[in-house]
């Protein structure tokens, strides 16, 4: 009993003993202690926030790979035809008479349009020397035919003839455009079905065989 007496007296006597001194010792080194703390956590945020700068500037000086769109392939398809004006004749016929076109500075025919008769004439075309190089007839009924002499050479031989065929009640109509040399033989013909198909539109053009007067 006696030593815990001398115990509680000797720990009152080192507490009467602590000055006011002490106490701001302890304070003054906490915080001193604290600024240090702060000043290392603010050189710590400095050194991060150089870090992400340099870590920006790599980012944005390397080229990111755009995504590209894949393209579309689109299928080529064959532009529709255009048709084109048909030539006014240059060779007017009179219904009832017909009519006739010379070679330049002579008298020999070199075309020949009938009168119309029953529904039907004929064009003729003429070689200077009589002979009968080619002809088309004409019919005015429920199938309709024309031919149109659209353009003639400077010596007067037929250059273009134009021929517009109609069926009536079919679905197609047809057109047929003919090239005559300046001796009046026919040279070259391109057949023209409507509606078109890209098949007939790539084997449509025929040529003249003079000697064995066929197309081929």
């Amino acid at each position: 009993m006696k030593r815990v007496v001398f115990s509680l007296i000797i720990l009152i006597g080192f507490t009467a003993c602590e000055t006011p001194s002490d106490r701001e010792t302890v304070a003054s080194t906490d915080r001193h202690e604290l600024d240090s703390l702060k000043k290392e956590k603010a050189q710590l945020q400095r050194e991060i926030e150089g870090l992400e700068a340099k870590t920006t500037e790599k980012t944005e000086g390397v080229e990111r790979p755009v995504s590209k769109e894949p393209v579309k392939e689109e299928l080529s398809v064959p532009e529709k035809p255009i048709k084109e004006p048909i030539e006014q004749p240059i060779l007017k016929a009179d219904p009832d008479k017909g009519a006739i076109h010379y070679f330049n500075g002579t008298k020999k025919v070199a075309v020949r349009i009938t009168p119309w008769k029953d529904n039907h004439r004929e064009v003729i075309c003429y070689a200077k020397n009589g002979e009968v190089t080619y002809s088309f007839e004409d019919v005015r009924l429920s199938h309709t035919v024309f031919t149109d002499v659209v353009s003639f050479h400077e010596n007067g031989a037929a250059n273009r003839i134009h021929v517009s065929d109609n069926p009536g009640g079919s679905l197609y109509y047809y057109e047929t455009n003919y090239t005559f040399d300046e001796e009046n033989y026919p040279v070259e013909k391109e057949s023209i079905e409507y509606p078109q198909t890209l098949e007939k539109m790539l084997d449509n053009v025929r040529h003249w065989d003079r000697e064995k007067r066929v197309w081929e």
